[in-house]
């Protein structure tokens, strides 16, 4: 049979056509045009993309026309000829040696694995540790902060002379013991002893004679009618170098201590919110204006020299606050606070409430003492401000509200939560917690009950601390009580020295009732000042940020395999867009051969 022959040749050569009925003519006429077409295609395409390789008309050609098995897999070896990361190019090579093959792999999979423990490890920092405190980057000068609320509590709690708290204490005791009886013990005496036991030490608690509740206006007039007077307390006071009246400057505040007298605090309307505003604890009305001040952003830029909380312009004790205190000798009562005569005084921050039984200075009679103040101030940065507080270790002002104070600090927090513990275990409050109207106070006989429901509460913080506490975190407890984002505590350091009054008092030409007023005293002097100018303010801040993060991630992943952005970008564009495309066109070819056969047919 010549080649030039117009008759149809058959598939095998050598071999005849047989018969076949006309169906079977007309299907096998049709496979033979479709074989012919795609054959046609192929040989288009390969002129079309004559300057490709061979393995790459391969791979479109499979991907066109192949199995979906083929496609698939040569869509594979497609990414790996394009792909930019490290190693992956030697895995989809074709006609490699399979020891070749085996050794990238080993090398690519032990990249991933080395790759992904390091990249742990910055997690695991990022999402366990991600604050750190560190000093700022400029010192604050002491003017920008407020000089400290100085609370002064003396440690005579009831006159001598008009409540002899010892002799009560055991003509009580004597009755207790059927010794005597408690015939001349009138009333008034019977709610002053409830009173002053509460504000005693603990030792004298082993009797109790009063009520389980009583009114907290009544417990503290009571302390107030017994208390050393104001004038025999604070005999002189100078404010930055200038005589000052101490009355002007010292206001009556109630504490666990009973009453006391603090300078430079907050009046009641600014510390408590509306509902523990109670009368207990208003003794006097602001004249003042509003505060320009708040923890968080400090003084506004309209304060002046003068504006309140008040601040000092300068270091030493000139800029500072100078008290000159005394007491008198038969007023002084041994029983109740044990041989201890003299003052407490505590420096704590305007807006919270002192809290005596936790930190004080002890200022002795006839004594000199110097108290340098260095403060201690962490701030937050705004970085922080979207991490939750229990990573962070700290709450903003807006982000924990109290029912009683209307300024956040831990101090306050831990106050109301003892509160609120107390009311829980006792039925009632101590005098001096915040509270409403509507809770009742502790009288006498449930004075155990409240000071256990103090040392339960710290065992029920110990153990629920311990037991959710993680690395380098506090747990959280009932309480939940974290420090203030901004916080500023006062530090000081303490000298002292022997105060020989008498021989002042000697040598003094004043009128002859104030040298025998003095004749009969016992005096202190106290000066309270900043040590420097200038301090270091802590600051928290992330020490791992997002950025910090993705950095850190970035470069493993570029270090051991050759990662970038673009190289997940890469990924995804093939197994998305350039999927989806190959599958079209895919499509589109199998229809287009698919009409033409039908055309033919």
């Amino acid at each position: 049979m010549s080649s030039n022959s117009t008759e149809p040749q058959t598939p095998i050569t050598g071999l005849a056509v047989p018969r076949a009925p006309h169906a079977a003519m007309l299907a096998t006429s049709n496979q033979w045009k479709r074989a012919a077409l795609m054959a046609k295609s192929a040989s288009a395409c390969r002129e079309t993309i004559s300057d490709d390789s061979e393995d790459e008309v391969d791979t479109k050609r499979q991907i066109k026309y192949g199995s979906g098995f083929q496609a698939a897999k040569a869509i594979i070896h497609e990414y790996c000829d394009y792909s930019t990361i490290h190693g992956i190019r030697y895995l989809g090579e074709k006609k490699r040696p399979w020891l070749e093959r085996l050794f990238w792999v080993s090398v690519f999979l032990l990249s991933i694995f080395t790759c992904f423990k390091l990249t742990m490890n910055i997690w695991d920092k990022w999402n366990n540790n991600p604050v750190i405190v560190s000093f700022a980057e400029k010192s604050t000068p002491v003017w920008q902060i407020p000089f400290p609320t100085v609370t002064v509590c003396p440690e005579t709690k009831s006159r001598q002379t008009v409540f002899n708290f010892t002799d009560a204490y055991w003509r009580i005791r004597d009755f207790r013991a059927n010794i005597t009886g408690l015939k001349d013990f009138n009333e008034n005496e019977h709610l002053l002893y409830d009173a002053v036991s509460q504000v005693c030490d603990p030792p004298l608690h082993d009797i109790s004679l009063g009520v389980k509740e009583r009114k907290g206006i009544q417990i503290i007039d009571s302390l107030s009618e017994v208390k050393p007077l104001f004038d025999d307390t604070f005999l002189d006071c100078k404010w930055r170098n200038s005589p000052t009246k101490c009355k002007e400057i010292f206001h009556k505040v109630v504490t666990e201590d009973g009453v006391c007298y603090s300078f430079n605090a907050l009046s009641p309307a600014e510390i408590y919110r509306a509902e523990g505003i109670i009368p207990d604890i208003i003794f006097r009305e602001e004249n003042r204006l509003t505060t320009e001040w708040t923890v968080e952003d400090g003084y506004s830029l309209s304060a002046n020299e003068s504006t309140y909380p008040h601040r000092v312009l300068g270091p030493g004790a000139k800029a500072g606050l100078y008290l000159f205190m005394g007491g008198i000798e038969k007023d002084f009562d041994d029983m109740c606070r044990g041989p201890v005569q003299g003052f407490k005084i505590l420096l704590h921050t305007p807006g919270e409430v002192a809290q005596t039984s936790r930190q004080y200075f002890r200022i002795p009679f006839d004594q000199e003492v110097l108290i340098s103040i260095r403060p201690k101030i962490i701030t937050t940065s705004d970085g922080l401000k979207h991490y939750e507080p229990q990573r962070r270790q700290c709450y903003f002002q807006r982000e924990r509200r109290l029912r009683y104070f209307s300024t956040y600090s831990q101090t306050n927090c831990e106050l109301e939560c003892l509160a609120n513990f107390t009311l829980s275990e006792c039925g009632c409050v101590k005098f001096s917690m915040p509270h409403n109207v509507n809770v009742p106070v502790c009288g006498l006989d449930k004075l155990i009950c409240y000071n256990e429901a103090e040392d339960k509460l710290l065992v029920q913080e110990f153990n629920q601390g311990v037991a959710t506490k993680a690395d380098n975190v506090r747990g959280q407890t009932d309480c939940n009580c974290l420090p203030s984002c901004t916080s500023i505590a006062y530090e000081a350091e303490i000298s002292q020295a022997d105060f020989d009054y008498k021989t002042v008092a000697k040598k003094d030409k004043s009128e002859e009732d104030d040298e025998t007023k003095r004749q009969g005293m016992k005096m202190s002097r106290v000066s309270i000042f900043f040590k420097e100018a200038q301090f270091l303010t802590s600051r928290r801040s992330e020490l791992y940020g997002t950025t910090d993060f993705l950095a850190n991630c970035g470069g493993l992943l570029g270090l051991f395999m050759g990662v970038s952005t673009l190289s997940i970008v890469e990924l995804v564009y093939f197994c998305t867009v350039r999927l989806i495309s190959n599958l079209r066109m895919r499509r589109r070819t199998r229809k287009e051969l698919s009409q033409a056969a039908n055309k033919e047919a």
